[in-house]
């Protein structure tokens, strides 16, 4: 009965173990911010890309829960416009994986142009 008793606990224990390293450690993301002009939006894709001021060319997955903003009022990925200057707020989920926590869009309202 002991026999079975300690398989039972060493099962657990390795169970336990996996269980742990297979979950997503948030630390693992790294939150950063960049500044360009929006190169192209996808809508089916719920992407952006942008050129930033240091000439690199970068994209973002635009997940539904993105906080995305104009004059501090909430606006949808479809306002966005080629060549408007952005602030992009992300996650690296992984190499080449970003996604867009929140999205300024610092194009002026059109009734301050």
């Amino acid at each position: 009965m002991n026999k079975y008793r300690g398989i039972s606990l060493f099962l657990t224990a390795v169970f336990m173990c996996t269980a742990a390293y297979g979950q997503q450690n948030p630390q693992n993301h790294q939150t950063k911010t960049v500044a360009g002009a929006v190169t192209s939006v996808d809508f089916v894709g719920n992407t952006i890309s942008i050129l930033t001021d240091g000439q690199h060319r970068m994209s973002f997955f635009v997940p539904g829960n993105s906080i995305i903003t104009r004059d501090t009022h909430d606006i949808g990925l479809m306002d966005i416009k080629e060549g408007h200057p952005v602030t992009i707020q992300y996650d690296i989920m992984s190499p080449g994986k970003n996604t867009a926590d929140s999205i300024i869009d610092n194009q002026p309202s059109s009734h301050e142009s």
